[in-house]
């Protein structure tokens, strides 16, 4: 299971990690895939059942974003 460091960034509202965020650019923020916000929040303001979503959540597609198996460890 991959360790996050207190400050890497979240959507505030979905938990998916901010490598995982789309659009953007030089004028617009990126965005959370699932609902589309850019409010984030650090790892170390996450609640504890916030945390393990957001790992669980941050395994699952890291394993879809490179077609690896359920097994491969990340």
């Amino acid at each position: 299971m991959r360790k996050f460091d207190k400050g890497e960034l979240f959507c505030k509202k979905c938990g998916i990690h901010d490598t995982f965020f789309v659009g953007g650019g030089s004028h617009i923020a990126d965005s959370c895939p699932q609902c589309g916000g850019s409010e984030c929040i650090m790892y170390e303001h996450l609640s504890f059942l916030k945390k393990s979503k957001a790992r669980d959540l941050f395994g699952v597609m890291w394993r879809k974003k490179f077609n690896l198996g359920p097994d491969a460890k990340i």
